[in-house]
């Protein structure tokens, strides 16, 4: 590791300190943020927030599905503020919606759980910031706090990472209070986190190393796609922003079987893709498939897997990761693989810090875009 240095890479390095950190000190906050009663009184759940917090909702939506056995929704903030049907609430009181916003200032977030009260559903936000206007327009808050750190304008790696773990944690200690299962079982589910981030803290250096040597390789690159499905797409969506922040270039993300009906079609496309696949996601074969389509059509690629590498059409386009024990945990550290390319490329290209020679040139109102925009309730 530290082939070089960077804001975003101290953020990287940091991501399993930080996540053990939370998680010493986030349980008992998720078993008292509500009442048994309280919590058993829900059917439904809906996560939403923006950019990245959306993303943390959809990352943990499976772990929630499986654990508490209710309905999860997880509509973008824009819909859930002004579109979305609200009788899809349900009866006052039966539906639980969490805001995600780790700074808690961003007015849409804001927007939806004002919406959402006046519905009749029950919010509670996910933020650092207890004194902000996303934590004052819910209900309850679940407070996030990482360990101190010298946080900068950077993609944003480690605010990610900390809203899922705050996420899986309250989910766990939810299935366990409702009476899905038992304490012992509910520390398990913990102690599965804290595996996880011992296995791929250990694998770190190498594969930093690693993509550090792909983005070298692949610096005239001219844009990049990222492609998974389930759980994981969450990582696709995440690592398609971070590249956009990190150096600028243009990126998609798309899951595995729209790519297969329509991008399939482009030949000798000239960029580089990254799929995400966990052998025990279900669409591990549609990955293979496409993984073979791509060899086919010479495409310059990645896998990011815990599969043996023969299991793909060419083992040398096959990148090795540690492997969570259940699916629905994988994107908790899967986060890093992109930050780590992305990182690696800004340096390699010489990209300021969060591209701050374009945002500041042509996005001269920074967060106030999102900040200070016109909350309405419809």
């Amino acid at each position: 590791m530290a082939k070089y240095d960077s804001n975003l890479h101290k953020e990287i390095v940091s991501l399993p300190t930080m996540v053990r950190y939370i998680c010493s000190d986030i349980q008992k906050k998720c078993e008292t943020v509500f009442t048994a009663d309280e919590l058993k009184n829900f059917d439904n759940i809906v996560l939403s927030g923006c950019g990245d917090s959306l993303c943390a909702a959809y990352a943990v939506k499976e772990c929630y599905e499986q654990l508490l056995g209710l309905h999860i929704d997880t509509p973008v903030c824009l819909d859930l503020s002004r579109h979305y049907d609200v009788r899809r609430f349900g009866e006052k009181g039966k539906t639980l919606v969490i805001l995600i916003s780790f700074s808690g200032k961003v007015s849409r977030v804001v927007e939806a759980a004002q919406r959402a009260r006046a519905n009749g559903a029950i919010t509670m936000a996910v933020t650092h910031d207890i004194e902000s206007p996303v934590a004052a327009a819910c209900d309850k808050v679940l407070h996030v706090v990482p360990e101190e750190f010298d946080l900068h304008r950077t993609p944003g790696c480690r605010t990610y990472v900390a809203s899922m773990t705050a996420l899986y944690q309250f989910g766990i200690a939810m299935g366990q209070i409702i009476g899905n299962y038992d304490m012992a079982a509910a520390d398990g589910y913990r102690q599965d986190i804290l595996d996880y981030v011992t296995e791929f803290e250990a694998a770190m250096d190498q594969m930093d190393d690693e993509l550090f040597n792909v983005a070298v390789s692949w610096k005239p690159v001219p844009y990049f796609e990222f492609l998974s499905s389930g759980p994981e797409y969450a990582s696709a969506w995440f690592g398609q922003a971070k590249m956009y922040e990190a150096t600028g270039d243009f990126s998609r993300y798309e899951n595995f079987e729209d790519w297969a009906h329509v991008d399939y079609i482009l030949r000798k496309m000239d960029s580089g893709m990254f799929l995400f696949i966990d052998k025990k996601n279900p669409a591990f074969s549609r990955a293979q498939e496409v993984a073979s389509v791509l060899t086919r059509q010479s495409y310059r690629y990645l896998v990011f897997t815990d599969a043996d590498k023969s299991e793909f059409a060419d083992p040398l386009k096959v990148f090795t990761v540690p492997t969570a024990k259940h699916l629905w945990l994988t994107p908790l550290m899967q986060a890093a693989l992109p930050c780590m390319f992305a990182g690696a490329l800004a340096h390699v290209k010489g990209t300021t810090e969060f591209c701050a020679d374009m945002i500041d040139s042509l996005f001269p109102f920074g967060g106030a875009i999102l900040r200070n925009s016109k909350i309405e309730l419809h």
